[in-house]
């Protein structure tokens, strides 16, 4: 085995050249999944919670009321933890009610609530952006995407109250 001693240390070299760009794209991948997911179990958990605040109110005026309170605080709440500006996130979740009957906070009204959030995915990785035509370019920015999460969910105005 004649081995030159330009041939050594070859593997770390290739590896190094040639794995960790592929490395790179598929953790940007991951990460982003790992974002979007996370938000649409956030928006399921505020579509049931925002169902309750309505079946759970006096009247359908307050009915809304409480529901637009209850979406307002919670992007309220995640907008600093999102380190996104209160005037882009101040209207990300919108909803559409339906119900049974009509006013709708009667007793055994079935109602359907259905949330549309914003989904703000993010990469803090320097140097990489998203260009329009879906390439990669360098350009020191993050790279952003804006996705639609809908979440519904189902309940009754209770027949006892």
């Amino acid at each position: 085995m004649n081995q030159s001693f330009d041939e050594r240390g070859s593997a770390t070299s290739e590896f190094i050249l040639i794995a960790l760009p592929l490395f790179i794209p598929a953790l940007l991948f991951f990460v982003s999944i790992s974002q979007v997911s996370r938000a649409e179990m956030e928006a399921s958990m505020l579509a049931r919670e925002a169902l309750k605040a309505f079946v759970s109110s006096d009247n359908d005026a307050e009915a809304h009321l409480r529901t637009r309170l209850l979406l307002s605080q919670y992007s309220e709440l995640t907008a600093s933890d999102r380190k996104t500006r209160s005037s882009q996130n101040s209207l990300s979740e919108r909803y559409s009610i339906s119900c049974s009957t009509y006013p709708c906070i009667q007793p055994g009204t079935q109602v359907e609530l259905t949330l549309f959030s914003l989904i703000d995915v993010e990469s803090e990785i320097s140097g990489i952006e998203q260009t329009p035509g879906n390439a990669w370019g360098v350009n020191g920015n993050q790279i952003e995407k804006r996705r639609v999460a809908i979440a519904s969910a189902r309940g009754y105005v209770d027949k006892w109250s």
